[in-house]
């Protein structure tokens, strides 16, 4: 078995430190080789930077690609591309007047097309936190979650969540099929992450659109959360009560699906 690739998205701005290691635990939770991406040209005093960093992480030889092209979110989505990572790690912009973590322009471009898992950190922090709560987001009558699950066994949260959105269209629909859409009963999921941890917890959020989700993720203030999904026409897209995460992301958010590659076009991308 390959040894997994992760790269970050890194800027210098003042959480770079943070988000270095964010990505840093990240990466050795999962074995796997990390490098960083930057979305600009090549200087001594850049690379110094990131080499220094990384030594204060115990970390050696890490590779820098330096990516040019007509905006940050396309350099950084055709550096994926080219790579294939398998995981790429990115902080979004902070502001301290509006807790609720609102996305710009560069990540949801990032959310949308880049053609790989990809984990989102609003509030990066340079130390790890003491015990590790996890929130499992799916639909009710169509969860899709065998992706994820592999990625929590890695992880091992102390605790797990199950949110699951439920709409009188959705139970609608089960009813006339008869059956959950794969097969497998929010109590089996729940039973199956036992394996994991104990403490696991099933809730049934009842919304229409799917905000009241958002609030009761925010109210819960978990660690990180986790959501499996899926591709249409080189477009990310998530489960249909889920759509606010690409406008609010309240914590770590880990995204699953099978990998895409897109057309990167004509980027400069160089390795030091």
């Amino acid at each position: 078995m390959s040894i997994p690739h992760f790269a970050v998205a890194s800027t210098f701005s003042p959480r770079f430190l943070a988000v270095l290691a964010e990505a840093d635990r990240t990466a050795k939770a999962f074995g796997a080789r990390l490098s960083v991406l930057h979305a600009g040209e090549r200087t001594d005093e850049k690379n110094l930077s990131f080499q220094e960093a990384f030594a204060n992480l115990g970390r050696e030889n890490v590779d820098i690609y330096w990516c040019e092209g007509d905006s940050p979110s396309e350099a950084l989505i055709a550096a994926v591309a080219r790579e294939r990572f398998d995981l790429f790690i990115a902080g979004t912009i902070a502001r301290p007047s509006d807790p609720r973590n609102f996305t710009g322009t560069i990540v949801r471009e990032l959310f949308a097309t880049t053609p790989c898992d990809l984990l989102l950190i609003p509030d990066p922090q340079e130390p790890p936190p003491s015990a590790l709560n996890a929130c499992l987001l799916l639909e009710a009558h169509a969860p899709r979650w065998q992706a994820v699950r592999e990625r929590l066994k890695t992880l091992q949260p102390s605790k797990i969540s199950i949110l699951a959105a439920d709409s009188p269209l959705a139970r609608a629909r089960t009813a006339l099929l008869g059956t959950e859409a794969d097969g497998t009963s929010l109590d089996e999921i729940r039973e199956q992450l036992t394996e994991i941890t104990p403490e696991v917890e099933l809730h049934r959020i009842q919304s229409n659109t799917g905000f009241l989700m958002c609030e009761v993720v925010q109210e819960m203030a978990p660690d990180f959360l986790f959501v499996e999904s899926s591709w249409n026409d080189c477009q990310r897209v998530l489960p249909p009560h889920l759509g606010w995460l690409e406008q609010v992301i309240p914590s770590r958010l880990f995204l699953f699906s099978q990998p895409l590659l897109i057309p990167t076009g004509d980027y400069s991308l160089r390795s030091v």
